[in-house]
């Protein structure tokens, strides 16, 4: 994780964000952090995807709504 190395050697995936974020917290130490929130969540996004899980299920649950929407419309009778 944080070695730099990654499971098939070289760098690893999230190593430029906790690099980021480490070099972060060594310039801000008077605000104990506070102005790294953002370098932490994008690292911290990187391991655990957690943004972008939240959104593939909003899409999900929208294309769900999206076809039974249809399917009442379709249901419906609707004449032209």
């Amino acid at each position: 994780m944080s070695s730099g190395f990654g499971i098939r050697g070289g760098i690893g995936r999230c190593y430029p964000f906790y690099a980021d974020l480490k070099e972060c917290l060594k310039s801000s130490e008077s605000d104990n952090g506070v102005s790294c929130r953002p370098i932490r969540e994008d690292y911290f996004e990187c391991l655990h995807h957690n943004k972008e899980y939240q959104m593939v299920n909003e899409v999900m649950a929208q294309q769900k709504k999206n076809e039974q929407l249809e399917k009442m419309g379709e249901a419906g009778g609707q004449t032209h």
